[in-house]
């Protein structure tokens, strides 16, 4: 692994560092090599799944039936795009890198991890943040909620309450709006807690989650969602039960992959494996000027602007395989069902923790203003003030 990483950290020297995204929440694997550039095939310089890297720093912990705060640094969200994050028990005390073992827990489409309203897509760097820890990654301003427009979204991903206790690794991957032939995949190591201890029961859950779905990787998938001259919102094949729609996706943005119908997602009003959404519990991981409006929930429902269709429900279920040469394929089935009527949302707060090395902090506890937010690492993981995200934490 130590060879690995001098001849990357080289490789990467001469590449310009102000790129794209990468996910500081929950802490990821190495997060003093984690970059923000696409994942390639297994052998390549930053490979499939999670670019190779496997460094514990901080391992967060999440609580199965409650929900685990998501956050972005980065100021190239290139329009936004569609989301999946997902879970992997296999592999430990790293991962598996089988696809299939890479399960969806919450899509988001559209809206991730920005909605950008400008030309070209992307955001000003802001003045006041221009770094993550050492690494110098340039950010732009951040929402604080997950309804912003032109600028970093957070979001609240529900962690289903029938996921087995115990370490697993947490991924987000990312097919944006432009530049669309790329996925990006960060991940992070994680403990559950509060599921069920029926290792079993457990299993059996985790195996009924639909595989995240893969394409953009040369030599390694069969699909790509660009199309010459074509950009838009990916609709992710097999999004699973759980999710948001938040923009119409774009049948062009499909490419070569699988046409999806249109998601329609459970909520917790009608399926209690998802937890309510509450409507604030995290602290606003924010640079944004204080006029910006306050955290907000994620909708229960798809959101979405498709046409009525009778009364039915199109479920979308794909298939990945991997032949003997690595190649991944996916097929896809529709399979329709009774209609899913609109779920409520509860209002009922949660309070995740995180416990690292360097103490305990709750990550449900907003600073006062003025006063730094309690880092995971410290002087790894950038702190907040009122109008600052990031730099490097003197204390924790």
């Amino acid at each position: 692994m130590a060879s690995r990483s001098l001849l990357v950290m080289a490789s990467i020297a001469a590449l310009p560092i102000n790129a794209h995204m990468l996910m500081n929440l929950p802490t990821p694997f190495s997060p003093d090599k984690m970059m923000t550039w696409p994942v390639e095939a297994p052998g390549g310089r930053f490979p499939y799944p999670c670019q190779g890297w496997t460094d514990v720093a901080h391992r967060t912990v999440v609580t199965a039936g409650s929900t685990t705060l998501v956050n972005f640094t980065g100021s190239a969200p290139h329009g936004g795009g569609s989301c999946q994050f997902g879970i992997n028990y296999e592999g430990l005390p790293a991962y598996s890198t089988d696809p299939t073992d890479w399960r969806t827990i919450y899509t988001i489409i559209g809206g991730c991890p920005a909605e950008i309203k400008s030309t070209p897509g992307n955001l000003e760097e802001d003045p006041y943040f221009r770094g993550y820890g050492d690494r110098q990654i340039p950010d732009a301003v951040h929402c604080g909620d997950d309804k912003g427009v032109d600028c970093i979204r957070q979001f609240e991903i529900p962690i289903p309450k029938d996921l087995p206790n115990g370490d697993a690794t947490f991924a987000w991957t990312w097919y944006n709006r432009i530049t669309q032939n790329e996925l990006y995949m960060m991940c992070a190591p994680i403990t559950v807690t509060g599921g069920v201890e029926d290792e079993a029961a457990g299993s059996k859950f985790v195996d009924e989650l639909p595989v995240m779905f893969l394409a953009n990787i040369p030599g390694f998938t069969n699909c790509s969602t660009s199309r010459t001259g074509e950009q838009g919102v990916f609709n992710i094949p097999n999004p699973g039960r759980y999710g948001v729609q938040l923009i119409e996706p774009d049948p062009n943005a499909a490419g070569d992959c699988p046409i999806a119908p249109p998601p329609v997602f459970e909520g917790p009003a009608n399926n209690p494996n998802i937890p309510a959404i509450p409507a604030s519990t995290a602290p606003r991981l924010t640079n944004a000027p204080a006029t910006a409006s306050s955290p907000t929930n994620l909708p229960a429902s798809s959101g979405m602007s498709f046409p009525a269709h009778n009364g039915t429900r199109h479920t979308s279920t794909a298939f990945v395989t991997v032949t003997g040469g690595g190649v991944v394929t996916v097929t896809e089935t529709v399979i329709v069902t009774a209609a899913v009527p609109t779920p409520a949302v509860s209002a009922t707060p949660i309070v995740t923790t995180a416990t690292g090395t360097t103490g305990t902090a709750k990550e449900s506890e907003t600073p006062a203003a003025g006063e730094p937010y309690p880092c995971a690492i410290n002087g790894a993981v950038v702190c907040i003030t009122e109008r600052f995200f990031g730099g490097r934490a003197d204390s924790v």
